[in-house]
């Protein structure tokens, strides 16, 4: 095998430290993960991690970064789809619930308690970009047909369905009862139409 150059061997560690600390940190947390704990994972020193990444928040952003990213580039097609409200929602939703390695409401908890101002709002530039918006355009174009309920906003419907499918990230729950896909079909139906019957 190929000897990595130097700058392919810093790549490479790079890489390492990102992909070990994206699985730490979306399992546990901003707050319980420490750079100890990711240099340990990745079998290097903590000043040797630090000649990549300067602190931890530093490190945190750029994991959520490039969450981020990959969230934009696997939206792009599921929007492109002439599919039926119901249908693009629901795949958007899968996406995100299997791609997407943690509990949405914990990462902004993270962002919106740990970080500092600054990088609390480059965060949330991301999130909209890349979770809001997508669902916005979606629920735009359900009221431009004239389905969303009157005074009900395309913004407003975005933001309640990203909050409503937090507890769907906790699939592997004894708890659960029903498949992910059949759960996300209830919430859809419950979101769509709604819980109760309308007096008319």
């Amino acid at each position: 095998m190929k000897k990595r150059t130097r700058a392919e061997e810093l790549v490479f560690t790079r890489n390492k430290i990102l992909t070990t600390a994206r699985d730490l940190f979306m399992e546990k947390g901003y707050r319980s993960v420490s750079t100890r704990d990711i240099a340990a994972k990745c079998q290097m020193t903590q000043p040797a991690l630090y000649h990549h990444f300067k602190d931890k928040e530093t490190l945190y952003i750029e994991v959520v970064r490039q969450l981020t990213i990959e969230i934009q580039a696997d939206m792009i097609p599921i929007e492109k789809t002439d599919s039926a409200p119901q249908v693009q929602l629901k795949a958007m939703l899968t996406m995100l619930i299997e791609k997407h390695p943690t509990n949405i409401l914990m990462m902004i908890h993270d962002i919106l308690n740990e970080l500092s101002p600054e990088n609390q709002f480059l965060m949330f530039q991301l999130w909209q970009t890349s979770y809001l918006d997508p669902f916005n355009r979606l629920f735009k174009a359900i009221s431009d047909k004239g389905m969303l309920r009157e005074g009900i906003t395309s913004e407003a419907a975005a933001r309640y369905c990203l909050s409503t499918i937090s507890p769907i990230f906790a699939s592997s729950s004894p708890f659960r009862k029903g498949s992910m896909a059949n759960r996300l079909d209830e919430l859809i139906d419950f979101m769509m139409f709604g819980i109760c019957k309308k007096e008319v």
